[in-house]
């Protein structure tokens, strides 16, 4: 609180000049005792926030590498099929339990789920 600021003083209750100098003295004492320790901690904040910033930056790179690596697993799986001279589908159209190991089973159940768009009951 600096000098050139004013105080509301309602009409019911008047502060005395000595008051009102005592107030601004005890806002001053307050300042400087927690303003260092306040801007430090802003610091370390502002800091730690950055840091978190990057972790989540490189989290986030990671994901999409993993997600990128499993879908070419995926299509390269589909392309080459189970084992060689295997059917990929069975005789209503659905995929070979193969592929459920193969792919593993969330993949599995993915692509069966899309099959099973169609009328042929798997």
């Amino acid at each position: 609180m600096s000098g050139s600021e004013v105080i509301e003083v309602s009409s019911e209750n008047p502060v005395k000049p000595e008051d009102l100098k005592t107030i601004q003295l005890l806002a001053k004492g307050v300042m400087e005792i927690y303003e260092p320790p306040l801007a430090t901690l802003n610091t370390h904040l502002k800091e730690l926030t950055e840091k978190q910033e990057a972790v989540h930056n490189m989290l986030s790179s990671e994901r999409r590498r993993l997600e990128d690596l499993q879908n070419d697993a995926m299509l390269d799986a589909l392309l080459i099929g189970p084992t060689a001279g295997q059917g990929s589908f069975n005789s209503h159209g659905c995929l070979n339990e193969d592929w459920s190991s193969l792919l593993g089973h969330t993949a599995y159940n993915s692509l069966q789920v899309m099959r099973k768009s169609k009328p042929n009951n798997c």
